[in-house]
């Protein structure tokens, strides 16, 4: 009986050993202990790989929401500017249409003002220059130009005998007193010049080329008169100045500078030859040489289209009597 106790109780150990260890399906044993490790183990380390993964989402959705918050604010400030904007755009657009108003109303008072002065006076249409120049109104009996286009044109400012021409006085608004002052000093200057180049005139026989032929020759040379010729442009110059101003002097000399230097032979600075023959046919062959100008005429049926009439007693041994209604003779021979 206490043998088969004992025999109990080692089978009885026996199953609560094999209880204790455990077994497979295989019949190995297993040992929970290590499994609970490694499941501790593994939930840690998908802890840390979601965390790794959460935190930087985490972190840019802040960003994200920072820079949204700085747009807003951005938004905002543009609005505000958008808004004052508008309000400045608003005004300017109400003082435009005020301003567009009052300039029609004046507009139109201005022109029931031309339109009464039309009435009372038609000139006075034309008194205001246009809006824009050159400009061209066939209704009107003036044309506007600048003052600089005045020299520009070629016009004779003066008469034969060195007066003002009477539509020269008109444009510059000189005064019938002006006027006179004017037509009684320049010829006079004129007259002294041409005397001057008469006295100092001397034929001689070197004819000029260019007269080459059968027929009477004649050819005067003119000293050179420097001192008299600045003399006399200085006179010429005052008596302008004196009368019309330094302004409008000055556009009459630009003017008149081609014909005074014909006229004046470039204020005596330059001398002249003047050969002129007469063909047989009663035509005229002219050379005539100032300074380093040269002009050669040939076959011309008068002489006092190219020589000057103060000069013209000078060459009385080749004029035809038409060409010549008072000849005085000629200088001697040097």
């Amino acid at each position: 009986m206490a043998t088969g106790k004992n025999e109990g109780r080692r089978s009885h150990a026996c199953s609560q050993d094999n209880v204790s260890s455990g077994s497979g399906t295989d019949g190995l044993p297993v040992n929970f202990s290590a499994m609970r490790v490694r499941k501790t183990t593994l939930v840690l380390l998908v802890l840390l790989a979601a965390f790794a993964v959460w935190i930087p989402q985490r972190h840019r959705l802040a960003q994200a929401r920072l820079a949204l918050v700085e747009a807003e604010m951005h938004r905002v400030k543009l609005d505000d500017r958008i808004a004052a904007a508008t309000v400045a755009l608003e005004f300017t657009r109400r003082q435009l249409h005020e301003e567009h108003a009052r300039r029609a109303e004046t507009l139109a008072a201005v022109a029931k003002v031309e339109r009464e002065l039309a009435r009372v006076d038609p000139e006075s249409q034309w008194v205001a220059p246009p809006a824009s120049s050159p400009d061209w109104n066939a209704e009107s009996p003036y044309v506007w130009l600048r003052k600089d286009m005045l020299p520009k044109l070629g016009v004779k400012v003066f008469t034969d005998n060195g007066g003002l021409r009477p539509e020269i006085a008109s444009v510059l608004t000189a005064s019938h007193e002006q006027q006179r002052a004017l037509n009684t000093a320049l010829p006079r200057l004129l007259a002294e010049y041409r005397a001057l180049e008469v006295a100092n005139a001397e034929r001689t026989d070197e004819h000029l080329t260019g007269i080459e032929g059968e027929g009477p020759k004649v050819t005067i040379r003119i000293k050179p008169m420097p001192e008299e010729g600045a003399q006399l442009k200085q006179q010429f110059e005052a008596a302008l100045r004196d009368e019309l101003g330094a302004q409008r002097s000055e556009l009459l000399m630009q003017l008149s500078e081609s014909w005074l230097n014909q006229q004046l032979n470039h204020f005596g600075a330059e001398p002249t030859t003047i050969s002129a023959m007469r063909d047989p046919n009663g035509r005229y062959s002219i050379s005539i040489k100032s300074g380093g100008s040269w002009w050669t005429h040939r076959g011309v049926p008068r002489i006092d289209d190219h020589i000057p009439p103060h000069l013209l007693p000078l060459f009385s041994d080749i004029l035809s009597p038409t060409d010549s209604a008072d000849p005085t003779g000629a200088p001697e021979t040097r």
